[in-house]
């Protein structure tokens, strides 16, 4: 697998939406995470406001170290809504990804 030097936001939404559509598990995800993401070698979000940037961070890391079985469709959603939020409406996407976004 070549390790990618940066992720675009298109990029993580696109790996998002392919579990969502059944075309990725949990595991696959969690993976492509761990063989891809690491901030202080991959530029995350080139041109991205701030705020999406530090979004596309907080959703790789927690499902670079979440548990796999935790994960759900419905978390998938509320991290590309995250991901997409702006400024104003970084502080509740963030809760709503954080607190629902896995299974208990």
């Amino acid at each position: 697998m070549i390790k990618m030097t940066d992720i675009s936001k298109n990029k993580l939404e696109k790996v998002i939406q392919q579990c969502i559509d059944g075309e990725l598990s949990s595991i696959e995800l969690q993976e492509w995470m761990i063989h891809n993401y690491d901030p202080s070698e991959v530029k995350i979000g080139l041109g991205e406001a701030p705020h999406t940037v530090e979004a596309m961070n907080i959703v790789m890391n927690e499902y670079e170290l979440a548990k796999t079985d935790k994960f759900t469709k419905a978390g998938w959603k509320l991290a590309l809504t995250f991901i997409a939020c702006n400024q104003n409406d970084f502080d509740q996407t963030r809760n709503d990804f954080i607190h629902k976004g896995f299974q208990n």
